[in-house]
């Protein structure tokens, strides 16, 4: 409980508001002792406190006593204690340093590591960890060795050696001269390689089809920028080129437009208001430009052509937004079957 907070009662009897009386107690206590007190509080805190010693008048010793004895009464009906011996360890590792802590009290160090462990959200390669080595290295061994060199750098060290050690030698030893190669993903490749993890690893038997892998990896990269989608997809279809096909089939953005066929980009640009239109077309081609105007009523068209003649300056991720906001109209779209995102033929 914070010097601040503790102040409920409103004695109108003692000068100045809440934060006044944590002041006075402050100043009552010297620069010695308000010292400690104040490396435990917040920048703002403070702040409000120095503000409120500005407006104090002079402060008689009969009311500095009922301010301590107004702290003390909070402080002694403050809360309970609802897990003592977890408290102290986290009062002990915050005054101590990790060694002498560790120094001290070896056993209660490992309890409260363990602890925080359980306490944390589970993760992808927790789960990963807890699979049976042998039973994940036959499933490994198909993979690409720069891909099962990733996952083994994730997971725990034992969990990782029990799985190398299942692999033929040559196959271990080109997994093993990757990760001494290795470099740190991209946030979006390792959203990307997750999945496939999870997916792979921690669904269940089903095939990939009825799971709606596909889909889900489409979902992903269908929110990106095009430049991590092309990156993602160039890390599919390394290790996965099937699936890197099927998963080229369920993208889509702003520039596959002009593969819609005509009665969905008609339906399409209907739920589109035209103002959007006219920004996802600044700066794109004459092939692109006719293509929606071509997609838009005649009024609208005129519209949007008045529009585009002008020269106005248009920041880039304005434009960037509305072409991502109709390839997202679009995937919404198709996903209730209204529209198709590629002609049957071409699919």
């Amino acid at each position: 409980m914070s010097m601040i907070a503790a102040y409920q009662d409103e004695d109108v009897a003692l000068p100045g508001s809440r934060r006044a009386r944590a002041a006075i107690l402050l100043l009552a206590m010297g620069s010695s002792g308000a010292s400690k007190v104040l490396k435990h509080l917040a920048p703002g805190e403070i702040k409000l406190l120095r503000d409120a010693a500005g407006g104090l008048d002079a402060i008689s010793p009969e009311q500095i006593d009922r301010i301590v004895e107004i702290f003390h009464e909070a402080f002694r009906k403050g809360p309970g204690l609802a897990g003592p011996e977890r408290q102290m360890n986290e009062l002990l590792q915050k005054a101590l340093s990790e060694d002498e802590f560790g120094a001290l009290f070896p056993e209660a160090t490992a309890e409260f590591a363990l602890e925080m462990r359980e306490d944390a959200p589970r993760t992808v390669w927790d789960a990963v960890a807890d699979l049976q080595g042998e039973v994940l290295a036959p499933q490994l061994a198909k993979e690409h060795p720069h891909v099962v060199a990733i996952l083994l750098s994730k997971i725990r060290a034992t969990t990782a050696s029990a799985i190398v050690r299942e692999f033929d030698p040559g196959f271990r030893n080109s997994v093993m001269r990757r990760m001494l190669a290795l470099k740190p993903l991209s946030q979006p490749v390792l959203t990307l390689f997750e999945t496939h993890v999870r997916l792979a690893y921690l669904g269940t038997q089903e095939s990939p089809e009825s799971t709606g892998s596909h889909a889900i990896l489409a979902d992903i990269v269908n929110r990106l920028e095009k430049r991590q989608a092309d990156e993602l997809l160039d890390a599919v279809r390394i290790v996965r080129p099937r699936d890197a096909e099927n998963l080229q089939k369920l993208l889509f953005n702003f520039n596959d437009l002009p593969g819609l066929p005509q009665k969905s980009r008609l339906t399409l640009f209907d739920a589109i208001p035209t103002e959007m239109s006219i920004l996802a077309l600044r700066g794109a081609s004459p092939e692109m430009r006719e293509c929606v105007l071509s997609s838009l009523g005649a009024r609208a068209r005129r519209m949007a052509e008045a529009e585009l003649s002008q020269q106005i300056d248009t920041q880039e991720s304005e434009i960037e937004g509305a072409r991502r906001r109709i390839a997202d109209e679009a995937l919404r779209l198709s996903g209730e079957g209204r529209i198709q995102l590629r002609a049957i033929d071409a699919a």
